[in-house]
């Protein structure tokens, strides 16, 4: 004989074997006697034949539920809710019991065909039974299977959506005495159909509370398609005006907040396009920037291969590619240095320094340059120091950048002023200027990368010093603001002072 069917026949001897066992055992064991000689032989058949049955599936180690029909109706269990399956498991198993328990009346009867009949539909029924029994062990054999289980059960569904309905305590109370008051009022009039004379009460209650719930519900249900409305037009990309929104209510705040996300689209929308522009900016400045002294640089070279070229002119040009090569140099470290300003990855060595010790060794590095030039530089500081917690070099570049800054652009001829003061726990640094150039860029434009005051970009400067020095302050958790007024710039820096 074929194994499978040979299989398939232990198997199926075994299901008979246990239903028949479970038939005798289970009566007994509910009642706890039993009454006639019949039933007594009756009962010691089916113990030798649950103890048989035992005996084939643990000991000759039968296959029961081994098959992929059994695997696909197991697929097909996992969809349904672990609670629906226990409750579903729970009903077959009291049919199951209450058919089997009373196959011991057809055999001690002697009606062969009838007992062979309920046997077989038994068996059939403790098949589905044991079947769930498999199902629901192999449902909660992983290790965090409960906790999904119950995620996914209909019982976990029902009370997630009774929070979700009390979410907001207002809506949930005030929606439920809306559904009470329907439900009252739909309970109430087949009563009134009924007995006439209850129309009395029933009416001025109508009149009362559900005529003003339909109002309300009619209106709220009005604001809400309307504010629907509004967010389907504004997901599809059109600027409607604002919702109107009057009161307090769930639905005025719903409209308010819907408002305040359409501004910040069309303000991210704005930042978006000023984005994009300024990228666009900043790649033909970085190519304008680098271009120029390489191209200075690649032609002055090309000058030098001349044989017949005489010694002054060849020591020109060295001079010339030094000063380009130099100024390319600038260029570059400037742009590598404010990319990795904006990325944040620099590390910050901080200790307590003194910012007027700081300030004086940066106007003193720049004081040949300040008296070359034509500018009166003013400086007010506190005689006391003032210190702050911060990494000193790049605060000091911050302060060689908006001298450097001022040197570059400031209008020959005018005064210069710098006020260093300690301000409650803030340090505030100010520098003062009248430029040279026209400042026809907003104060938030200037701290553009490669942005100039200058827009003829005659000036030797690289347009970073601003970037990089709001860069290092922003990395100092303080703060740099630009005023412009006129010809008059005007930059604050303010730092936490040491405690």
């Amino acid at each position: 004989m074929d194994i499978k069917w040979k299989n398939n026949l232990v198997t199926l001897l075994w299901l008979v074997v246990f239903t028949f066992g479970l038939s005798g055992v289970f009566p007994y064991l509910v009642s706890g006697y039993y009454y006639r000689m019949a039933f007594a032989f009756y009962l010691y058949t089916a113990v030798a034949a649950a103890i048989l049955a035992v005996t084939l599936v643990y000991i000759k180690k039968t296959p029961i539920f081994r098959s992929g029909l059994v695997n696909h109706l197991q697929n097909r269990y996992n969809r349904i809710p672990l609670d629906v399956g226990a409750v579903v498991f729970l009903i077959f198993l009291f049919i199951t019991l209450r058919y089997v328990s009373d196959l011991n009346s057809d055999f001690i009867s002697g009606s062969v065909y009838y007992f062979i009949n309920h046997l077989l539909i038994g068996t059939l029924l403790v098949v589905v039974m044991l079947a769930q029994i498999q199902w629901i062990r192999n449902r909660l054999r992983e290790k965090d299977s409960l906790s999904k289980e119950w995620e996914g059960s209909l019982l976990y569904q029902v009370w997630q959506g009774i929070n979700n309905f009390f979410f907001n305590l207002g809506v949930g109370i005030k929606t439920l005495a809306v559904l009470v008051i329907f439900a009252a009022s739909g309970f109430g009039l087949p009563f009134v159909i009924q007995f006439p004379g209850a129309i009395m009460l029933y009416a001025p209650l109508f009149l009362i509370f559900t005529l003003p719930a339909i109002i309300l519900t009619a209106r709220k249900v009005g604001a809400f398609n309307r504010i629907l409305a509004h967010a389907s037009s504004l997901s599809r990309g059109n600027i409607e005006a604002d919702l109107k929104v009057k009161g307090h209510s769930e639905m005025a705040q719903l409209a308010e907040n819907i408002n305040v996300l359409k501004h910040g689209v069309e303000t991210s929308q704005v930042e978006q396009a000023k984005s994009e522009r300024m990228k666009t900016e900043l790649i033909t400045n970085v190519s304008h920037d680098l271009r120029t002294p390489l191209t200075s640089i690649i032609t002055y070279t090309e000058l030098l291969k001349k044989p017949e070229l005489a010694e002054d002119e060849r020591n020109s040009y060295v001079e010339i590619i030094d000063r380009k090569s130099k100024r390319l140099k600038v260029l570059i470290e400037d742009l590598f240095e404010a990319s990795k300003m904006a990325s944040g990855s620099i590390n910050l060595v901080k200790e307590k320094v003194d910012l007027t010790q700081l300030l004086e060794q940066a106007l003193a590095e720049n004081d040949e340059r300040i008296k070359e030039s034509s500018l009166q530089f003013r400086v007010t500081k506190p005689d006391q120091p003032v210190y702050c917690v911060v990494d000193g070099q790049k605060i000091w570049r911050v302060f060689d950048n908006l001298i450097g800054n001022i040197l570059k652009y400031a209008m020959d001829h005018t005064r210069v002023y710098l006020v260093l003061e300690n301000i409650e726990n803030q340090v505030r640094i100010v520098f003062k200027n009248i430029s040279e150039y026209d400042l026809n860029d907003s104060a938030d434009d200037l701290f553009e990368r490669f942005k100039r005051g200058d827009e003829s970009r005659h000036t030797e400067g690289s347009g970073l010093g601003l970037a990089i020095a709001k860069s290092i302050i922003d990395l100092h958790e303080g703060s740099m603001d630009i005023e412009v007024d006129g010809d008059l710039f005007k930059v604050t820096v303010l730092l936490k002072a040491a405690a």
